[in-house]
C-alpha cells in the first residue's frame, strides 16, 4: 500500500502541472506581502522607528495573517481543490484513472495529499514572502536599520501550524464537493457560501458548527484574546471535522455509481 501510494502521489503531483495550482498557490502567498511592502514607501518617514519597535516582526506577522486567515487561504484552498478534480474532468480522464491498478482509496488519498501538499507549500511561501516584504525596505533605504527584535521562529512555526489545522475541514470539505460536481464553479460558489456564513456569523456563540470558521475563530481568540465559549480547541474540533468529512467524502466516492 506505501509503494502503491507513493507512485500514485508522484503521479497526481506531475499532473498538477496541467493545471493552474501554482501560480495561484504563488499568487495567494505574494499577495498580503506584496502590499506590506508597497506600503512602506507611503511612509518612509516613520520606518526608522517602526524598525526599531520591540515586537516589530510579531506586527508584521500579526498584520499580515488577519487577511490570510479570514479571506485568502479560504479561498485558496476552494481554487485548489477544484483545480485538482477538473484535472480529470477537463480531459475525460476519471474512466482511465479507474482502469489503472489501484485502488480507490489509493486515488482518493493521492489527489487530497496534493491539495494538503499545496496548502502547507502556500503558508511556507507566504512566510518567505513576508520575512522578504519586512526586511528589503532597510536594505532599499540608507537611513532605515534592520529590525532591532529577533523573529520568533518557534512561535510563529506553531500558529503556522494551527492555522493549517483550522483549514483542513474547508480542505476536506471543498474536495468533497469538487469530486461531487463536474463543475469547477458550483463546488466553488457553495463554498463561498459558507464561508460568508461564517465570516457574517462569526460573534455568533455557535460559530464553531460551521466548519469554514475555525482560522477567523482562532485568530480572535488568540491575537485578539477575544472570549469565546468552545466545547474544545480549535485545532481539535478542525482535526475532528476533517476525519469526519473526509471519511464522508471517501465513502461518497467509493459507492458513486458515476465517477466520472
Amino acid at each position: 500500500m506505501g509503494r502503491e501510494f507513493f507512485f500514485s502521489l508522484s503521479s497526481e503531483w506531475l499532473k498538477r502541472k496541467r493545471s493552474y495550482t501554482m501560480p495561484l498557490v504563488a499568487g495567494s502567498a505574494l499577495f498580503i506581502p506584496a502590499i506590506i511592502f508597497l506600503a512602506r514607501f507611503r511612509r518612509i518617514d516613520a520606518l526608522p522607528s517602526l524598525y526599531q519597535a520591540p515586537r516589530f516582526w510579531e506586527g508584521v506577522w500579526l498584520q499580515a495573517w488577519e487577511s490570510m486567515a479570514f479571506i485568502i487561504l479560504p479561498m485558496a484552498i476552494m481554487m485548489i481543490a477544484s483545480l485538482i478534480a477538473q484535472i480529470e474532468y477537463r480531459n475525460n480522464a476519471w474512466k482511465q484513472v479507474h482502469a489503472t491498478p489501484q485502488s480507490l482509496g489509493t486515488i482518493f488519498a493521492a489527489k487530497l495529499a496534493v491539495i494538503l501538499i499545496l496548502v502547507v507549500q502556500l503558508v511556507v511561501w507566504f512566510n518567505v514572502a513576508l520575512y522578504l516584504a519586512g526586511i528589503l525596505p532597510a536594505l532599499i533605504f540608507t537611513r532605515v536599520d534592520a529590525p532591532a527584535s529577533p523573529i520568533p521562529f518557534a512561535h510563529f512555526a506553531r500558529r503556522d501550524l494551527a492555522f493549517i489545522i483550522d483549514v483542513l475541514p474547508i480542505v476536506a470539505f471543498q474536495y468533497l464537493l469538487a469530486l461531487r460536481f463536474r463543475s469547477f464553479v458550483a463546488p466553488l460558489g457553495i463554498g463561498m457560501a459558507l464561508w460568508i456564513l461564517s465570516v457574517g456569523t462569526m460573534r455568533w456563540k455557535y460559530n464553531y458548527l460551521i466548519p469554514y470558521s475555525y482560522a477567523g475563530i482562532d485568530y480572535l481568540t488568540v491575537e485578539y484574546n477575544r472570549t469565546l465559549v468552545l466545547p474544545a480547541n480549535t485545532q481539535v474540533i478542525a482535526a475532528t471535522c476533517f476525519l469526519a468529512i473526509t471519511t464522508a467524502g471517501f465513502v461518497l466516492y467509493a459507492f458513486r455509481s458515476d465517477k466520472g
